[in-house]
């Protein structure tokens, strides 16, 4: 609710009017939220202006931002942030509502509560692994779980230290790990708690457990473009899969297949990106004997012909090394033919320049490649029918007196159209910004010769895989993902700012490295050179690197976004950074 209170003088004939204005940015009046504080982001209209909070008077920067971090109790929160100007005076009324946390359990009477309760879903099991069941209940007693056809007598559970519960008492843990001969059908987990003052409660879950161990493996089958493999559900990214690949089924766990990968090596895949295949569906080791090589435009193509579609891992280990993990393969009799064409005095000279495998465990067989570079320009894998396909991009000719003049370069000016990105306190918006240095950036990269490539020019909505595409389409050397950043909605807006680049695999690192120490000549504080896993930066095919210029949630940071000029600056820091890099490259 907004109030506004003008005393002015004007004569019988005039009207009343007020240029005083308020507007929050974030968070939105009514909104119901679970922690303990909120960021506040706002703008008043006059920077004389003196602004407060509930009274608290708060800095207005000169683009009238003004930042706060408001405490909330469980409940209704009002904060009354008003402006005084002269004679002017204006007010708005932010609500909102904190949800009470859930009550600590008494230790007496002896009580059970609905939530944090594991399993969180009916699980069926096909193989031998650790069923891990919890419960919440009162503190500071003993408890116990069983499963009939499972467990012989009831198992004891470990009440978990605050530490490692959220700060709540009275989580209690257990697990049974599943026997080669284990099975039941469907069965509820029961749980017992003998509380403090030695009452007794006993209490079944309706969530279910099933053990199916027929002596014969249940298969699934990978069934998406690109299926990604998890170690616990959204956590970090274990591996990604095309289409067509066969795993063993340990668990189905609701939304969530749990599959092997190999001996001690289990992962998550989401439940619709696999299909069950029918019982007695094989799953047995695959032999391959070496492979075949090819140069195919500028990508050297290593070929392994298998009889199946096995799972498999490429990472980078090294500035100039690729490791190449099939699972579940073994060598047969090697007979490995290199390409012709990259042989040493070929035309292209020799790229590859040495390679050697092998059998790691009896799942694992390993291949490692050395590359005569100091930077890989892109790698992939892929399955054409039962072939499986390692191709490793050629690195392009860097000329030291124009290193850009041979590069194909695809820039992402991050979200657009319907997304926004980061808002800061004035309301400008990051897409905006991100636009127009990238743009600048193109120009410049234009100039030193580059090929330019715009994921957008304009104003529009694009899904990160059609980024990846347009760059990939255009066989771009390096994508460069062009972003601002902001912080979290429970931290401090005035606590973090500053520029920062990003990269997940090592052939984008120095690239990063390289731009990160150029974007703080500009003035802008240190946030720091990230090793993280994104969409975008986990594209393998090409070089990828994320810059984030500045917090749009710092007022400070947000001006100097605001200042056309800035963004100039920004994106020269960016092209002077590659350059650099290019540059150290082209030296023999």
């Amino acid at each position: 609710m907004k109030k506004v209170l003008l005393v002015l003088c004007i004569g019988l004939s005039g009207s009343l009017s007020s240029a005083l204005d308020i507007r929050i940015q974030y968070p939105t009046s009514g909104d119901s939220l679970s922690q303990n504080r909120i960021r506040l982001a706002g703008w008043v209209s006059d920077t004389t202006a003196q602004l407060s909070v509930n009274g608290n008077i708060k800095r207005v920067y000169p683009t009238g931002a003004f930042v706060d971090l408001l405490n909330l109790v469980p409940g209704w929160n009002d904060f009354v942030i008003e402006a005084v100007s002269g004679v002017e005076q204006v007010s708005d009324t932010l609500r909102l509502y904190r949800i009470p946390p859930a009550p600590e359990l008494p230790e007496a009477p002896v009580v059970f509560a609905t939530e944090r309760l594991l399993p969180a879903t009916d699980q069926i099991y096909h193989a031998p692994d650790m069923i891990i069941v919890q419960f919440q209940g009162s503190p500071g007693g003993r408890a116990f779980f069983e499963i009939d056809d499972l467990t012989e007598d009831p198992l004891p559970m470990e009440e978990l230290a605050t530490s490692a519960s959220g700060g709540v008492r009275g989580i209690y843990r257990g697990s049974y790990f599943i026997g080669e001969r284990d099975g039941c059908d469907y069965e509820p987990v029961v749980f017992t708690l003998v509380g403090k003052n030695g009452d007794e409660e006993e209490w079944e879950t309706d969530r279910h457990i099933t053990v199916k161990l027929d002596g014969q493996p249940l298969i699934a089958e990978t069934k998406s473009d690109n299926n990604i493999i998890f170690k616990a559900p959204w956590s970090e990214i274990i591996m990604e899969l095309p289409a067509g690949v066969r795993l063993p089924v340990i668990a189905e766990l609701g939304d969530w297949t749990k599959v092997c990968i190999s001996d001690g090596l289990t992962g998550l895949i989401s439940r619709r990106d696999v299909e069950l295949l029918p019982s007695g569906t094989t799953y047995e080791p695959v032999s391959i004997n070496g492979f075949s090589s090819r140069i195919a435009e500028d990508w050297l193509i290593f070929s392994f012909r298998l009889g199946t579609q096995v799972p498999f891992d490429i990472r980078q280990n090294g500035n100039n090394q690729l490791v190449l993990d099939l699972y579940r393969t073994y060598m047969h009799d090697e007979w490995t033919t290199l390409a012709a064409e990259d042989a040493p005095g070929a035309p292209d000279s020799s790229f590859l320049d040495y390679f050697y495998w092998e059998q790691v465990s009896d799942e694992i067989l390993r291949f490692k490649f050395h590359f005569q570079t100091r930077q890989l320009w892109g790698f992939r894998g892929w399955y054409e029918d039962n072939n499986f396909k390692l191709a490793v991009r050629i690195p392009p000719q860097i000329d030291p007196d124009a290193p850009f003049r041979n590069l194909i370069i695809a820039l992402d000016a991050g979200h657009g159209g319907d997304h926004p990105g980061a808002v800061g306190a004035t309301g400008y918006m990051e897409k905006e910004a991100n636009l127009i240095y990238t743009l600048d950036l193109a120009e410049l990269l234009r100039e030193a010769g580059a090929q330019v490539i715009l994921t957008r020019d304009t104003d529009t909505t694009m899904w990160l895989r059609a980024r990846a595409d347009t760059a990939r389409k255009y066989k771009a050397h390096i994508l460069v993902w062009l972003h601002n950043n902001s912080i979290g909605s429970t931290t401090d807006p005035l606590a973090v700012s500053g520029a920062s680049t990003y990269y997940t695999h090592l052939q984008g690192m120095h690239f990063a490295l390289y731009v990160y120490p150029e974007l703080l000549q500009l003035g802008l504080k240190p946030f720091g050179r990230v090793h993280r896993s994104y969409y975008i930066t986990r594209q393998t095919d090409m070089v990828v690197f994320l810059v984030e210029g500045a917090f749009l949630s710092h007022p400070e940071d947000e001006m100097f976004l605001m200042d056309r000029a800035n963004l100039k600056k920004l994106s020269q820091a960016v092209f002077n950074g590659m350059n650099s890099y290019l540059l150290s490259l082209a030296e023999k």
